[in-house]
């Protein structure tokens, strides 16, 4: 039976899988349209870790209403110094949430969430969006399917047991159905 809690280690696994997948396009155009997004692959990437690293912040605060800042690439990193902060923000959000008891809640914009709802969030994220920004540079991504699972499970139990976990994960999040393979 798939655990339906993600636990802190999920995250950094998702984000070592990321940094994986995003090493060999890091010399590519990443100007271009991330898959079925408005935003561009740089965007994209962008997002991700910056709202992985916003969760860090809401969680290690254990603030309860929203705070006004935004995460955004240094003007001046190449491409692969943001692929290589893509482990380090996963990394610092487990960290927090393996000490958070687990009572503890903190903002977000869909309701008070707790340190494996944010881990979950985070895992969603990452795979979701570097499949994103994968796609719009015609590059097959293909997460593990053990952690899509769990992601699947955890995030949205009421399609985790449908199908296949990554397309059942990118059908969960919005992606059209040719964009699942």
């Amino acid at each position: 039976m798939t655990p339906r809690v993600l636990t802190p280690d999920d995250a950094v696994a998702a984000a070592v899988t990321v940094e994986a997948a995003l090493r060999p396009v890091a010399g590519r155009d990443w100007s271009v349209q991330a898959g079925p997004l408005e935003w561009d692959v740089e965007q994209t990437i962008t997002h991700m870790l910056g709202a992985t690293a916003k969760y860090t912040l809401y969680l290690a605060s254990r603030c309860q209403h929203f705070i006004g800042l935004t995460v955004r690439r240094w003007p001046d990193a190449t491409n692969d110094e943001v692929i290589d902060s893509v482990v380090p923000v996963a990394t610092g959000l487990a960290a927090v949430a393996a000490v958070t008891p687990p009572g503890v809640r903190a903002y977000h914009v869909t309701g008070q969430s707790s340190a494996a709802d944010y881990v979950g969030r985070a895992c969603v994220e990452l795979l979701v969006h570097t499949d994103d920004a994968l796609s719009g540079l015609g590059v097959v991504f293909a997460p593990p399917a053990d952690l899509c699972q769990r992601v699947l499970a955890q995030q949205y139990p009421d399609v985790a047991e449908a199908g296949d976990s990554w397309p059942g994960l990118l059908a969960a999040t919005g992606r059209p159905p040719s964009h699942c393979r």
